[in-house]
């Protein structure tokens, strides 16, 4: 177990990270990518309101673990880690939270945020993306872990007594069988976490999920990812069509909470 009192500063530090948790003991974990801050002291994830349904699962589960694992985009102060924690999960309707405690943050790690909220009138024009789901993590173990140095490598989770984290390398993902080196000793329903993102720009991010159950460093494929590979550049008609579609979902999940 490492020290709590650096997590703080290397979840500061870390660009990108993985959020995963077990809908149900006897399933493979869920799992998203998402952007890694610092409420309080504590590690916290803020998802925009579109993403109600996730937000609400993981805060519902006993366990969430945040895979801190991820190289690019990490400033100086960075090391991997796994944290495994309770959710706890705080609306943020009006995006007061967010705006005075987590924007700052999110500013300085997501560039694609900037183009929605890095000035004034920008976050009055999109104000549907300031209201946050804000999960506040309240750490139970923190782990050191393998760093994460190319697409053969990802994150494995292990539902097995717990939610279990470890760094681990696919030697084929074609494989029916995966074959996993440094998979910890552990049996039970996981999930296999990668992510390929553009550099530095962060617009193109896939995030890939693997599930199955893994036993002895072997996972067992039930479901693959329609992909693991970056999503093309989009189009001007991409990119708008797709600030739209969240812009709906958002406002949408607001107005059925009574905001907005």
């Amino acid at each position: 177990m490492t020290d709590l009192t650096n997590l703080a500063a290397v979840t500061r530090a870390a660009g990108l990270a993985e959020l995963a948790w077990a809908p149900h003991p006897e399933r493979p974990p869920a799992a998203i990518g998402v952007v890694p801050l610092v409420l309080a002291g504590a590690p916290a994830i803020a998802l925009p309101w579109a993403y109600e349904q996730v937000a609400r699962e993981a805060a519902a589960a006993a366990e969430v673990a945040l895979l801190l694992a991820e190289p690019r985009l990490a400033g100086p102060g960075w090391r991997p880690l796994a944290v495994t924690a309770r959710a706890q999960l705080v609306e943020d309707g009006e995006g007061d939270l967010f705006s005075d405690q987590l924007l700052d943050q999110e500013l300085r790690k997501h560039p694609p945020s900037r183009l929605l909220m890095d000035s004034f009138l920008l976050r009055r024009e999109h104000w549907w993306y300031l209201p946050r789901l804000v999960l506040v993590l309240e750490p139970v173990r923190v782990e050191p872990v393998g760093r994460r140095d190319g697409p053969r490598d990802a994150g494995l989770v292990v539902v097995d007594g717990g939610l279990h984290a470890a760094t681990v390398r696919v030697d084929d993902w074609d494989a029916d069988v995966l074959a996993l080196t440094g998979a910890p000793a552990r049996s039970g329903p996981a999930a296999l976490v990668g992510q390929e993102i553009s550099v530095p720009d962060a617009e193109r991010w896939t995030v890939h999920v693997t599930t199955g159950h893994v036993d002895a460093g072997r996972l067992v494929v039930a479901q693959r990812p329609p992909t693991r590979e970056l999503e093309p550049v989009p189009g001007l008609r991409a990119r708008v069509r797709r600030q739209r579609d969240l812009e709906r979902a958002c406002v949408r999940a607001l107005r059925a909470a009574g905001h907005g």
